[in-house]
C-alpha cells in the first residue's frame, strides 16, 4: 500500500515486476500474484519511463483477500 509517511496509507498500491529494496519498511505488502503472472506482464508492458501506465487500467473479478 503506497503512502507519503507515517500514518498516511491510502488506497493507492503498486504491483512490481523487480526487487523493490528501498520499500522495504516503508510500504506494506498486502498481496501476492498466485496466478494469472502474464496479466501482471501484460500490465508492466503499459508502463511510461515514469512506472505511470499510458491509459486507464481496470482489475475485475479479482477475488476476496
Amino acid at each position: 500500500m503506497a503512502n507519503f509517511g507515517p500514518n498516511t496509507n491510502g488506497s493507492q498500491f503498486l504491483i512490481t515486476t523487480v526487487v523493490t529494496s528501498w520499500l522495504d519498511d516503508k510500504h506494506v505488502v498486502f498481496g501476492e500474484v498466485v496466478e494469472g503472472l502474464e496479466v501482471v506482464k501484460a500490465l508492466a508492458k503499459l508502463g511510461g519511463l515514469g512506472g505511470k501506465p499510458g491509459g486507464t487500467i481496470m482489475i475485475s473479478e479479482c477475488g476476496t483477500i
